[in-house]
């Protein structure tokens, strides 16, 4: 009899065994602040300096900084273009300014001699020799000439000054924007904390390997985050060959890693419509499953922590 309880015990021992799924999972944090790795001309850009994972940032404080050697060299040069370009706009303008004094003074003084022409080509034959009148003819011709260039000459002074002007200035706004440019690029180098919290590290999207100083990463990888302490939630992830053994309500065992000598109960949130492939697990797909915990544990819960969930599969 008792050989009889032993070997039915062992089968339903086997069929719970059977039933049920071990997966691993981690703490996540539906609201969070994201650190992601910015777009550069260098396409890459590598991680010069984090703040020690696990220690609380304040508002305002730097968590990530990104090497920025190039884009300072960059700064650096618009500044030096920007002041040559305001030099030379300073020498054209008073190059333009002494060349417009000029024209006009050629102005006046050619419409002086013009008046003087006409005053002296007015005195009629009969007063001078026939010499002296067509000589004050052929001067009065002459003024009229020389003044009517003139002031063609001072139309062309101020196109070719406005022309210049205008060159310089357009340039020097070139090298602003440059400038400015180069300014943000800078301040997206260096990623401030928006909130109170402890510094949670990324992984490769690749590896799974954990961020860290001296890594390259390219535009918009996960660096860091600082996760808010609202709306935890127990994050795993399930094979697709597993798919139809969970569902919706599904309850089991958790244990996190940290603290092994606790178990609570957790029961299943939501499971994804669509499955994805995680690189780092190789080409297979898999089932995004969310978890709530049905009780808040005694100790800090924080984002990133390792879970172990023993949970109750469907009879098939």
């Amino acid at each position: 009899m008792r050989c009889l309880i032993l070997f039915l015990t062992l089968m339903a021992s086997h069929v719970i065994a059977q039933e049920s799924m071990l997966l691993s999972g981690r703490v996540k944090a539906n609201e969070s602040q994201v650190f992601y790795s910015p777009k550069t001309d260098n396409w890459r850009s590598q991680v010069q300096w984090m703040l020690p994972e696990g220690e609380v940032a304040k508002e305002g404080d730097v968590v990530v900084v990104f090497d920025s050697g190039s884009i300072l060299s960059n700064i650096e040069q618009a500044e030096t273009n920007l002041i040559v370009a305001e030099d030379e706009l300073h020498r054209v303008t008073s190059e333009a300014t002494q060349n417009l004094l000029e024209a006009q003074h050629q102005v006046k003084r050619t419409a002086l001699l013009l008046e003087k022409a006409k005053i002296d080509a007015s005195v009629g034959k009969q007063f001078i020799s026939q010499f002296d009148y067509e000589k004050n003819q052929l001067d009065y011709e002459k003024a009229l000439i020389a003044n009517a260039k003139a002031k063609d000459n001072l139309v062309q002074v101020n196109i070719t000054n406005e022309v210049s002007v205008t060159k310089k200035k357009l340039t020097i706004e070139k090298h602003q924007r440059s400038l400015s440019y180069n300014q943000y690029k800078l301040k997206q180098m260096s990623l401030n904390a928006e909130r109170e919290g402890p510094v949670i590290y990324g992984s490769h999207p690749w590896n799974g390997e954990k961020v860290f100083v001296g890594m390259t990463a390219q535009p918009s990888w996960k660096i860091a985050e600082i996760p808010s302490s609202k709306g935890m939630f127990i994050e795993a992830w399930l094979h697709e060959v597993d798919y139809k053994k969970v569902s919706k309500g599904s309850t089991g065992n958790l244990i996190f890693d940290a603290y092994p000598q606790h178990q609570f109960t957790t029961s299943l949130l939501n499971i994804s419509t669509q499955p994805e492939v995680r690189k780092e697990w190789g080409e297979d797909v898999y089932y995004r499953l969310k978890f709530e915990l049905a009780e808040k544990p005694k100790f800090t819960l924080l984002p990133g922590m390792s879970v172990q969930i023993a949970l109750a599969g469907e009879k098939s």
